[in-house]
């Protein structure tokens, strides 16, 4: 679980803060780069999560993986490394999808005798809720590097 969380992390970072947001904080600047970097992250969930076409779902998991896109494109911007988005994304992915989860890589390391550790409002909390603790976070106690490579 751990490999496959990993290898999906390094390579999601890559894309969408490494390559989208780099290229779009050139571009645009960084307060455009990061929310265009955020609503492409979150699109690219429906997809990942197979969810396109079905709305409501497709709100709530665009809101939560937006949110968590954005703090870790902040995270990004103000560290100017992708190694602190890696390492929360990796965190938040292998807690979610590993720790507490019945999910596409099988049971988790935490489950309930029902088999259901995760129900579906401790799961929408989760989902936005974490995004904007982690912002908070980002926003609140990262400071800024005092060379700008990227802006």
């Amino acid at each position: 679980m751990f490999y496959w969380d990993s290898i999906s992390v390094i390579t999601e970072e890559l894309v969408f803060r490494g390559a989208i947001l780099f290229i779009f904080i050139k571009k645009f600047g960084v307060s455009k780069g990061i929310i265009i970097s955020a609503i492409a992250f979150g699109i690219y969930h429906w997809f990942s999560f197979g969810i396109f076409g079905n709305m409501i779902p497709m709100f709530f998991v665009f809101i939560g993986t937006g949110l968590m896109g954005y703090a870790w494109a902040l995270a990004f911007s103000k560290t100017e490394s992708i190694a602190m988005p890696i390492g929360l994304h990796l965190g938040w992915n292998f807690t979610f999808n590993s720790s507490f989860s019945n999910g596409p890589l099988g049971n988790g390391i935490i489950l309930s005798d029902s088999e259901n550790v995760i129900s579906d409002w401790y799961s929408l909390i989760g989902l936005w809720l974490v995004p904007v603790l982690v912002f908070i976070f980002v926003k609140g106690f990262v400071p800024e590097r005092d060379i700008e490579f990227i802006k």
